[in-house]
């Protein structure tokens, strides 16, 4: 069974038809209008049986160029129907409509015979002066109109015609725009966001600080990032085929409450060559995790059966994300024996891991070639020989790290 599509639509503009046989756009009302009395859809069945195999079409553009693409339009009825293609421009909230003149439907012939179907090619010519943007209309097939109440009239038979006119990008960010890293409470860490102009003119940078809540990636989890702890450092232009950066310092003071922070800047960048209401391709994300040195060591508890021959504290260190951290990790470690000496211990092995993958996506800062590093850490081993039986304790001091994880192994005898 084929499936047939009912398509109802908006504002109309009435199309001449030359001896050519291609109809041209002039904007007009519309013959005819149906109006509604009550909130209830109408009953297709009142009106002319047409058939359009696809209710929707885009063209993306440049300035100057054209497309060209088919409507198919079958008569349900009996007898034959009278089509008038023209273009209709409904009112929308965001986008301009096509402009009439941009749109031509060759139609050798308009009328329809009871079950018959036609195609009709409909051309999209975009002016070399047009604007880029988004641009909406439709295409009415016949007079028919619907009306709703507190609406205007809204061609029944029709097809959605949307058109980008767009251009290629002068100005392009080189670098990651979405920036994580952990920084330790009282450090700064810098990102620079390279950006590239290839276009003819300069082009103005005036970067904006955005402070509110961004809760796109972990909604429960991030707070605000304070204004006073970013500077930015940027020109005020970026001169035509010039490559130029702009500086993000984040420098949280030393009290600094721990937790998961995130902001944004617009870099106020006005390229030519893009629609000015969109502004996602140069807004730089921040988010990171800040940590706290700790003022006490870490400590827990073990127990020490008689035969215990040995007991061996194994730490693996979590090593900050960001290429400014340091990664000389360290732990002081102390064992304190059940009547309460203090042992101080000294680290027997220290092993570095860490994973690579071969079909990571690669970032753009990154430029490593077939294998990326997706994170190391360092594992601390440190030996009890022969423990005394009974209840034991640990305190861990970390250094450098932001985090860690402790194993306690005891080895028993026979």
């Amino acid at each position: 069974m084929n499936t047939r599509k009912l398509i109802l639509i908006t504002l109309v503009v009435v199309g001449a038809v030359t001896a050519t046989g291609v109809v041209t756009v002039t904007a007009q009302s519309s013959a005819t209008t149906t109006v509604q009395s009550d909130a209830a859809a109408p009953d297709p069945g009142n009106y002319t049986r047409l058939y359009v195999d696809d209710g929707y079409r885009n063209a993306e553009l440049k300035p100057g160029e054209s497309d060209t693409f088919t409507i198919t339009v079958e008569n349900g009825e009996d007898e034959p129907v009278d089509l008038s293609p023209r273009v209709v421009s409904p009112p929308t909230r965001n986008q301009p409509p096509v402009e009439s003149s941009w749109v031509s439907i060759e139609a050798d012939d308009t009328t329809l015979d009871g079950g018959e179907s036609r195609e009709f090619d409909v051309s999209v010519d975009v002016p070399d002066d047009a604007e880029i943007g988004d641009y909406s209309g439709m295409i009415a097939l016949t007079d028919e109109t619907v009306q709703y109440p507190g609406r205007p009239p809204q061609p029944i038979h029709s097809v959605s015609l949307s058109v980008t006119v767009w251009q290629q990008p002068t100005v392009q960010i080189q670098s990651d725009t979405h920036i994580y890293t952990q920084l330790q409470a009282g450090e700064t860490v810098t990102r620079e966001i390279t950006i590239s102009n290839t276009g003819e003119e300069a082009v103005p940078v005036s970067p904006q600080f955005n402070a509110e809540n961004n809760r796109r990636y972990r909604p429960t989890s991030r707070e605000t990032l304070d204004r006073s702890w970013v500077s930015i450092d940027a020109p005020n232009e970026i001169p035509a085929g010039e490559t130029d950066t702009v500086e993000i310092t984040v420098a949280p003071p030393s009290d600094a409450d721990r937790g998961d922070y995130n902001a944004n800047v617009d870099l106020g960048i006005t390229d030519p060559a893009r629609p000015n209401d969109r502004a996602y391709w140069q807004q730089v994300d921040l988010n990171f995790q800040l940590w706290t040195a700790p003022d006490e060591p870490f400590e827990t508890t073990f127990s020490v059966s008689e035969s215990t021959t040995n007991a061996t504290l194994t730490l693996d260190a979590h090593r900050p994300r960001t290429p400014e951290a340091s990664s000389n990790a360290d732990f002081d470690v102390t064992f304190v024996s059940p009547d309460g000496r203090e042992i101080a211990a000294e680290r027997s092995s220290l092993t570095d891991s860490g994973r690579v993958t071969l079909g990571a996506h690669r970032q753009p800062a990154q430029t490593d070639d077939t294998y990326a590093a997706e994170g190391s850490q360092q594992t601390f081993t440190y030996e009890l020989d022969d423990p005394a039986a009974g209840e034991w304790s640990v305190r861990i001091m970390p250094e450098n790290t932001m985090g860690f994880e402790y194993e306690l192994t005891r080895t028993e005898g026979n």
